[in-house]
């Protein structure tokens, strides 16, 4: 097979069943998204990552406190590789050399990082670092894989602070910077193609821009409010969507924030009758994938405001989702 997008014409989706102990692999490459394999990992799935190649699929299993790496190039698709980790991991990113994968653990593991290495067969664990926090909903390394951006807070301050960055040039990672932001409880973080910005959303509400190459980082932007329940960055960097709490008995509310220019500037709000979750762009940035409850909703990303183009009824609710 020469291109890991497809396998006999088809194009794959991934995303985690937390109440199925699965991941779905839906082929999007047709007008209507389709289920075409269903793999069993551990216990409670959450976040999941394909390497840049999109020949392996990390997933974390929250449940077993776990990584399942997937070969995506075999039919069917199969586990290679399932390695313990510390408790609660829950956060996971693959460096841009596909030779490390970084797992966050949380309070009960006292807060570390993990590193994978994925340069031996099997992979293996190779470190365990304690960090400076105990909540981390998100991570992101750097496009020259330098630096490794971390969402969350402080042990004694689990919700203040937004972005820590490590040195990953060595074999553990070096704490740089902690930045403090404007809102709380760090859920996403995001580096746009060029490491020019890290880009941080809030499960209370807003974006926080900064400076990804200034050492410390520097808070350029913050925008938007409301409990965000999922956001996406577009492959170009250029877009970001944020899904907003579903009021009671309301519809989900949204936001698209051209990510290009600092400062932000206003977003493009928008409802849908469906509820945020778990999201992530197409390659070409044309379609937005989200599973809201047990449906996969895509969005058609070219209409202002961006419009469902079609919805499949599937086994949620989904822990993570990526392409």
């Amino acid at each position: 097979m020469t291109n890991p997008y497809r396998r006999n014409g088809q194009q794959y989706l991934y995303f985690s069943q937390k109440t199925g102990d699965s991941v779905c692999v839906m082929d999007i490459g047709k007008d209507r998204p389709r289920l075409v394999e269903t793999i069993k990992v551990g216990i409670q799935p959450e976040r999941l990552v394909t390497n840049r190649s999109k020949t392996r699929l990390y997933v974390v299993n929250r449940g077993s406190d776990s990584i399942s790496i997937i070969d995506t190039t075999t039919a069917p698709m199969g586990i290679i590789a399932t390695l313990s980790l510390g408790a609660e991991p829950y956060a996971v990113s693959v460096d841009p050399e596909q030779t490390r994968v970084f797992v966050s653990c949380g309070p009960m593991d006292a807060g570390s990082i993990k590193i994978v290495d994925l340069t031996v067969t099997p992979p293996v664990l190779r470190s365990t670092t304690p960090v400076r926090g105990i909540v981390f909903r998100g991570m992101a390394v750097s496009p020259d894989g330098k630096r490794l951006f971390v969402a969350g807070g402080l042990k004694d301050d689990t919700i203040n602070d937004s972005l820590s960055v490590y040195d990953i040039t060595g074999s553990t990672p070096v704490l740089i910077a902690a930045v403090a932001g404007q809102n709380e409880s760090p859920e996403f973080v995001y580096v746009n193609p060029t490491g020019s910005f890290a880009i941080a959303s809030f499960r209370q509400g807003g974006v926080n821009v900064f400076d990804a190459a200034a050492t410390p980082p520097v808070l350029l932007s913050t925008v938007g409010s409301g409990e965000v329940n999922g956001s996406a960055l577009s492959p170009d960097g250029r877009l970001l969507l944020m899904g907003y709490a579903e009021p009671a008995g309301g519809q989900g509310n949204y936001a698209v924030y051209d990510v290009s220019t600092i400062p932000l500037g206003t977003g493009l709000f928008f409802t849908s009758a469906y509820a945020p979750g778990p999201m992530t762009f197409s390659a070409d940035g044309a379609r937005l994938y989200m599973v809201s409850g047990n449906e996969l909703v895509t969005f058609d990303m070219t209409m202002h405001p961006p419009e469902v183009a079609n919805h499949v009824t599937v086994t949620g609710p989904a822990g993570g989702i990526t392409i």
